[in-house]
């Protein structure tokens, strides 16, 4: 009986929701304006950007985790965009203009102090590898670079042109009919120069094939809409200044993990284009690059390196050996040669391949043998990348097969081998796996209070919060990590539960007294699939149509879990102990379907996923990468946030990337009419407002100082603000606004704004605060204050 009071107790805490909604709330903005111009419009006073131009930057992924010395292999290969969005801001009565080759202007891009990567930064290139498939190491283009590449074709051009009766033959792969020319992109873009504009349709358009073979010819639209954009650069964390001696010489203090990418803006002639007060049009923004930690379990004392000498495989120390023969090799870098080659003995060891077989440990170069470096994603699928076929078009030097998709296959091993929770469970293999660099280089050592594992992959925080860890992708740095974040939060009912069954709860459940913020496995759960999956969006700001992100508590439980609070606890957040829920988000995790087949007698006749008859064709079943990375398995913001704080449904613009009626990435989701959603937000994993604790002990910089070059006041770092581009009145809102309700709420406005979806942005006032009424908009700001 008592048992049972108890339980009765704990399902009741767990579903209760606090209420937060206020009749009242604080109408005024959260910065001041004096770093504005102070004008009169209309005979009132009101404030305009002291600039002609504001220029955004970002890199659509928040976190490139990727290795520099390919010598070996590679889990994914270099990929760093610049993207950005200039605006012609609005002074006085005028209205802000998002800038396009048709004003007669391009984008200039470049990274500071990062101008180049093959030599002493990073090992592509000069990597050999059998990238036209004939079957030897010696042609021109035989390198990693190429290599890797090679599943994506176009017939014409970027922009998806496919010419009438094309066939496979007139396709020109990338890497064998395109090389990649050294330091640029695989689709051009250099590291220093021009970018390219996507239009209303998107740009940098590829294709690839899928495991359906009558299913062919998929384009892949890698740069959303409205975007100037420098795509897929082979960016390391390295500065040119600092990196001093060979590539063997690399410690980790030269790691720069939150590069500075800047713009400036030119006449179509070149020209540079200048601000009121003669200076540049320039800006820079976070461009994010950092190695993965397999190097600590794998090497030396690591628990892989030792599991491997304990099976009798003594190559990783051989690597390490014969490194530490050349006087200028430091312990680090001898150590991730020896994690490699760890690596690649274990899968030998367990999955039966064969990719040491030629490994000679006296080798200068090549020291692989013919197998060469060796692609994971010429077995693991991976839709990151493109590569929806397995095995990968092109694969060479081993027998490559269709293996787990690469998603699956890495975190599904580790999450079994080594969960690592903290105490309240939660696993550390998230934060010990994933970059863990500061920007600072003295944080860069076991001296670090804040290191989520010392240098052998020991796990520091067994008896404390994983989240007071930090360093690299996500903890300590973006806006759902930071304590100092301020609401409102706009949280629907889940993001309610979350805010107070995690983020202000210590490891123990009690009450932290403060926002220790929410951790990977909170964003990354079955219950973020499960609201997608029952999705059937009509209109994505206003959220009609089909589904549960609008629906209470109690309503989400019954329909995700079967009414079992939880049950549903476990899948919103999960631990790496007992049942291991974090490793079954994995193993357990169903494919989201793609469309429907209505063919009869074997026949496709494909339909969208929503056409009311037809067998359900799921994800899986086309690509080899199932769906993880695209819309259908990641975290969306309207999970936990009221709309419009959503992302956009496209259409299926970006299929398969996303779906018609479905939220689409946040990363390719536009707001305010056609700016994008990481204009004013940033990417994810470095969200605005980023942790900042001085410039010392702060994992991101970068991120904090870009938020500055917009703030009105010279110290707010929050989300962009209206004056960035817009003349405001005293309480922050646009100056169109003035004669409606809009115009004294500064927190009304800002929802209008999310509201606003492509093409309002043509729309008068009148019809546009008719269209989303203020009394709607206000009480967005009641109900989700947090």
């Amino acid at each position: 009986m008592i048992s049972t009071i108890v339980k009765s107790a704990v399902v009741a805490s767990l579903l209760a929701t606090v209420s937060f909604a206020s009749s009242t709330y604080d109408k005024t903005p959260p910065f001041g304006l004096d770093k504005l111009e102070k004008v009169k419009v209309n005979g009132k006073e009101a404030y305009q950007p002291k600039a002609d131009y504001s220029m955004f930057v970002n890199y659509e992924l928040g976190m490139h985790c990727v290795g520099f010395d390919m010598s070996y292999c590679c889990v994914i290969p270099p990929y760093n965009s610049i993207q950005s969005q200039a605006i012609k801001v609005g002074k006085g009565k005028e209205l802000p203009k998002l800038m396009t080759p048709k004003d007669n202007v391009k984008v200039f891009a470049y990274t500071k102090d990062n101008s180049f990567s093959e030599g002493n930064k990073m090992k592509y290139w000069s990597v050999a590898k059998d990238a036209d498939g004939d079957g030897h190491l010696d042609s021109p283009g035989d390198n990693v670079a190429n290599y890797v590449w090679t599943h994506l074709f176009i017939y014409k051009d970027l922009e998806g042109t496919m010419p009438k009766g094309a066939t496979d033959k007139d396709r020109l792969r990338v890497g064998r009919d395109i090389p990649v020319k050294v330091d640029h992109g695989p689709s051009g873009a250099p590291m220093t120069g021009y970018m390219t504009y996507a239009g209303k349709d998107g740009g940098n358009i590829v294709f690839s094939d899928t495991l359906v073979p009558p299913v062919k010819n998929i384009k892949l639209v890698l740069t959303a809409s409205h975007l100037w954009d420098s795509l897929g650069l082979p960016l390391t964390a390295f500065n040119d200044s600092r990196r001093i001696g060979s590539l063997r010489a690399v410690t980790e203090k030269d790691f720069q993990p939150f590069q500075y990418s800047t713009v400036e803006l030119h006449t179509q002639e070149g020209k540079q284009m200048k601000q009121p007060d003669g200076k540049a049009v320039t800006y820079f923004g976070t461009n994010p690059v950092d190695i993965p930690n397999c190097y600590a379990c794998h090497s030396r004392t690591g628990k892989a390196a030792q599991m491997a000498r304990d099976e009798g495989l003594k190559q990783g120390d051989a690597e390490y050996a014969y490194w530490k023969t050349y006087p200028d090799t430091s312990e680090y870098m001898a150590r991730l040669s020896e994690g490699s080659i760890n690596i690649l003995a274990l899968h030998d060891s367990h999955h039966g391949t064969k990719f040491l077989e030629h490994y000679d440990s006296n080798a200068a170069v090549n020291r692989l043998g013919k197998v060469a470096f060796v692609n994971c994603t010429d077995c693991h699928g991976d839709n990151v990348s493109g590569n929806l076929l397995t095995p990968r078009v092109g694969a060479s030097g081993y027998k490559a097969v269709k293996a787990k998709p690469l998603s699956e296959a890495i975190h599904g091993f580790h999450l079994a081998m080594v969960p690592m929770p903290d105490a309240a469970g939660r696993s550390q293999a998230c934060q010990s796996c994933h970059p863990t660099h500061f920007q600072n280089p003295n944080m860069n050592d076991d001296t670090n209070p804040f290191r989520v594992t010392d240098r052998y992959g020991e796990a520091r925080f067994a008896k404390g919060d994983i989240r007071k860890s930090g360093g690299g992708c996500y903890v300590r740095r973006d806006a759902h990590s930071n304590p100092n974040a301020k609401p409102p939060f706009f949280l629907n009912a889940y993001g309610k539960w979350q805010l107070e069954n995690v983020a202000k709860k210590d490891e123990h459940g009690k009450d932290a007294g403060e926002l220790r913020g929410l951790y990977c496995t909170n964003c990354h759960t079955k219950v973020a699939q499960a609201l997608y999956k029952a999705d059937d969006i009509t209109h994505d700001s206003k959220q009609e149509g089909t589904t549960l992100r609008n629906k209470s508590l109690k309503e989400m439980v019954a329909a995700i879990a079967g009414g079992d609070m939880k049950k549903f606890a476990s899948m919103a957040d999960p631990k790496a102990t007992g049942a291991n829920d974090v490793l079954d988000y994995y193993l357990s995790h169903k494919s989201a379907t793609l469309v429907k087949n209505v063919g009869k007698d074997g026949k496709l006749d494909l339909k969208p996923w929503n056409h009311k008859t037809g067998g359900d064709v799921p994800y899986a079943a086309a690509s080899a990468g199932n769906d993880w990375w695209l819309s259908a398995s990641e975290p969306h913001c309207a999970d936990c946030h009221l709309a419009p704080f959503v992302e956009q449904e496209t259409g299926g613009k970006y299929f398969p990337i996303d779906q018609p009626n479905k939220y689409s990435l946040y990363r390719y989701s536009k707001a305010h009419g056609s700016i994008a959603c990481q204009t004013c937000h940033e990417s994810t994993h470095g969200l605005y407002s980023s942790r900042y604790d001085g410039d010392e002990k702060s994992v991101d910089v970068t991120t904090h100082e870009q938020a500055l070059q917009y703030s009105p006041d010279g110290k707010y770092a929050g989300p962009v603000t209206c004056s960035a581009c817009h003349t405001v009145n005293k309480q922050g809102v646009p100056v169109q606004l003035e004669g409606t309700e809009y115009a004294n709420d500064y927190w009304a406005s800002v929802t209008l704004a999310h509201f606003m979806r492509e093409g309002d942005q043509k729309l008068e006032v009148k019809a546009l605060v008719k269209k989303y009424p203020y009394k709607n908009s206000t009480k967005i700001v009641k109900d989700g204050w947090k």
